[in-house]
């Protein structure tokens, strides 16, 4: 086991390699979570509004429903809506209805939210660095593949299949 899960989980061991596994993701997620947060604190904002400056700036013309907000959000949230309204109190986003469906409102984001992301953005890149810094591409790659493992497996439809037992492999 990895010293920054043994220090999170005052655990010697775990019962299986996936539990191992999931748990240093856990982890190495945490403090991601944790670095976003702290390059937002300065501006006021939290994370979740970070991810979604982000994804108005993909589609900064045009704007998006908060339904389409959601779609795009890694990580879902109850208070969207919440943190919509913030960004929009702050300056940082503007509604306009939809030419075409005056029911939809559109998010679009304004200058001033470019200009807070870029900030952010600024803050995160040291963190990035740290973490490019202590792999080779060759790893990161390999990391980035095994994430999408992780991803594709849970979202496949589980088929019926009998528990692993302790120190087990499924193949």
């Amino acid at each position: 086991m990895g010293q920054a899960l043994q220090h999170h989980v005052a655990q010697e061991h775990f019962r299986s390699p996936v539990l191992e596994a999931i748990m240093n993701i856990s982890v190495a997620a945490s403090s991601i979570r944790a670095n976003v947060e702290e390059a937002c604190t300065p501006l006021g904002l939290t994370a979740a509004q970070y991810h979604i400056l982000r994804i108005l700036t993909q589609q900064p013309l045009s704007g998006l429903s908060r339904n389409d907000i959601v779609r795009r959000l890694i990580e879902k949230s109850v208070d969207v809506t919440r943190s919509i309204n913030n960004l929009v109190s702050a300056g940082y986003v503007v509604r306009e209805p939809d030419e075409h469906d005056r029911r939809i409102v559109l998010h679009k984001v304004t200058r001033g939210g470019i200009e807070a992301l870029a900030g952010i953005d600024t803050s995160l890149r040291k963190h990035m660095m740290r973490i490019a810094d202590s792999m080779s591409e060759e790893e990161l790659s390999c990391l980035s593949r095994l994430c999408e493992k992780i991803s594709l497996a849970q979202s496949a439809v589980p088929a019926e299949r009998p528990p692993v037992r302790d120190g087990e492999r499924r193949h």
